[in-house]
């Protein structure tokens, strides 16, 4: 009895530990990216110690590696979520964009990782043995693909709807703190809810649009 509930207790923090380390290194990786963060501040935020957080993960690069995975997979869960009753291809493109706008409101630090990841990887890809967030990429290009057939997008790579959506999404994130101190005059800046949910709007209705 005492030695299972030990076991079970043991398992139980070490979890515990994993998900705080993979909480730390997400906002260490999205500020300062794959270079800038330091095993050790990532450590010290998870509450670890260096060889706690070794433990789990041996290099800063196993410790990226899981949590790419981890945040590729919530996407790609959040997607599959979003569409799984909806059949028609403009409610489908619809619910995919509405589905990456409430993941960019509540994860942002997520979506600047991804962004980091997607834009300064080029010294690491070349040798990487595996990318974790193809089946992201894929999944996505896949329903623009989709979209397209359907007559509802021009013809064109998919993976060009996919770059001008994430890349829409992720610079109307990290630029609506700039654009609020400006003063423009515009309601909407003053949270990432409305801004986003607004952007994703008026990016789907200039997609549709653009197919005469």
């Amino acid at each position: 009895m005492t030695d299972s509930f030990s076991s079970v207790k043991k398992h139980d923090l070490s979890a515990d530990s994993r998900r705080r380390a993979l909480a730390a290194a997400e906002e260490a990786f999205a500020a300062q990216g794959f270079h800038g963060a330091s095993l050790s501040s990532m450590a010290r935020t998870a509450g670890l110690s260096n060889p706690g957080l070794i433990h789990h993960y041996p290099t800063k690069a196993a410790l990226y590696l899981a949590l790419l995975d981890q945040v590729g997979g919530e996407i790609c869960e959040r997607v599959a979520t979003a569409l799984a009753d909806v059949t028609g291809p403009r409610e489908r493109l619809r619910a995919l964009m509405a589905a990456l706008a409430t993941w960019t409101i509540e994860r942002p630090p997520a979506v600047r990782l991804i962004l980091r990841e997607l834009i300064d990887n080029m010294g690491r890809v070349d040798a990487a043995q595996t990318l974790p967030l193809t089946p992201l990429v894929s999944t996505l290009a896949r329903e623009f693909s989709a979209a397209q057939n359907a007559g509802l997008l021009p013809p064109g790579p998919p993976l060009a709807f996919l770059t001008q959506v994430l890349g829409t999404l992720a610079y109307a994130l990290v630029v609506r703190p700039t654009f609020h101190r400006m003063q423009l005059d515009e309601p909407l800046l003053s949270q990432d809810g409305p801004w986003i949910e607004k952007i994703t709007e008026t990016l789907f209705q200039t997609l549709i649009r653009s197919h005469p």
